[in-house]
């Protein structure tokens, strides 16, 4: 042991004093002495566990945070003898930092000492790291560390996995904030940092899934609240149109297939329960994205949401002896997205709305009777202020406006 330390400190000497004080060029020289001078420390001490279990992990963390917060040398230096050294550093890190893991495991206490441990390890080495490379594997090992330890304190606790997936899906939801918040990562030259930390808060809410897969009840409640999750990652300053469009239909498809799920459990057998939510959220989005984008079409706004809301509902009341009272609601809500349409001059919610009135009420004719039919064709008449006199103006007017509409 003391030969070992005078070994150690003589090479750290040496190492300083040929450097110049520059420790981009000390650091990797002195640790791997150093590391090696811990590891036998335990055993030439004559200690056991959970002693040498703590000095693995110690020599892991001393290796790693040494080189993420010294600089590599320079391309263009003739240092290979320095860069094989810091190579040597990270194998003798991550062969302490395995072996200190799987001595961890014997207790409880120590696992997660060492899982959170781990976390503050990445964390250091992804807030301070000197290198785009030390920083993008500080995130990925943080996240991945902590995911681990929200999942073993959930099942030390007594919880289910099912449970812990939620620890999990918080996990992600901090590397979204995160991404979004911290000013580091909201440069333009930090974009794949940004975009690793984004991903690991993805692939944590796929692992969260994934614990829950048994449990159609865990899996729309953790759909539903990733969806919020991503629509707050939407709103971020600077995120590109794509990125946002993409963000936004992933929360639609998140949280209508919560929505699904949750009908599905609950046994609801009307078809309307699924379809109209999707519509909504549909609608939603297309909302925004006409307020974005003034120049895009009215099909591309609308016309999802449109044909989700009325062809299902059309198809059952067609092909079915469906109720009195959806067939009146397929027909005043048909009337009412044409008025919609021909008031701000839209394209999509006129023709639909048209088209389904149309199909709608001619069929009401021979199943309901004329008298119900006509209830939402006067309201029609009444709003688009047709009359006989006027017909033929009407119609022209009626095509110049449709040409018009986007």
């Amino acid at each position: 042991m003391l030969t070992a330390l005078l070994l150690t400190a003589t090479a750290a000497l040496a190492a300083t004093g040929f450097s110049g004080g520059r420790r981009s060029r000390a650091v990797p020289v002195v640790l791997p002495g150093a590391a090696v001078t811990l590891l036998i420390a335990p055993i030439a001490l004559g200690g056991g566990w959970p002693t040498s279990t703590l000095s693995a992990l110690a020599v892991f963390t001393i290796s790693m945070l040494g080189l993420a917060l010294t600089p590599p040398p320079a391309l263009v230096e003739r240092a290979r003898s320095l860069r094989l050294a810091r190579v040597l550093v990270f194998l003798i890190g991550l062969a302490a930092g395995g072996a200190g893991l799987a001595g961890s495991l014997a207790t409880r206490e120590l696992t997660l000492f060492t899982l959170g441990g781990a976390v503050g390890v990445g964390l250091v080495a992804a807030l301070y790291g000197l290198t785009s490379r030390a920083r993008l594997l500080g995130w990925l090992f943080a996240s991945l560390m902590a995911q681990l330890f929200v999942l073993t304190a959930g099942l030390v606790a007594g919880l289910a996995p099912v449970w812990s997936a939620f620890g999990v899906l918080a996990v992600g939801a901090a590397l979204q904030v995160f991404s979004a918040t911290l000013p580091r990562l909201r440069r333009p030259e930090a974009r794949r940092e940004a975009a690793t930390v984004e991903w690991s808060g993805h692939a944590a809410a796929l692992i969260a899934l994934a614990l829950a897969f048994d449990s159609p009840r865990h899996i729309a409640a953790l759909l539903a609240a990733w969806g919020a999750v991503l629509g707050l990652a939407a709103t971020r300053p600077g995120r590109r149109p794509a990125e946002r469009r993409i963000l936004f239909w992933a929360v639609v498809l998140c949280e209508i297939t919560a929505w699904w799920i949750l009908m599905r459990v609950a046994e609801v057998a009307l078809p309307e329960a699924y379809t109209l939510p999707f519509a909504a959220l549909a609608l939603l989005v297309g909302v925004l994205e006409l307020r974005q984008r003034t120049d895009l079409s009215s099909w591309v706004a609308y016309g999802p949401a449109l044909l989700a809301a009325f062809v299902p509902t059309l198809a059952i009341v067609l092909a079915t002896d469906s109720s009195t009272m959806r067939q009146v609601l397929l027909l005043l809500g048909a009337v009412a997205v044409l008025v919609f349409g021909s008031m701000t001059q839209q394209q999509a919610p006129v023709i639909v709305g048209a088209v389904v009135t149309a199909i709608a009420a001619v069929h009401a004719l021979f199943s309901l009777g004329p008298w119900l039919a006509l209830i939402p064709v006067g309201f029609l008449l009444l709003i688009l202020g047709a009359s006989n006199e006027r017909r033929r103006r009407a119609q022209e007017r009626l095509q110049t406006a449709l040409r018009g509409m986007r």
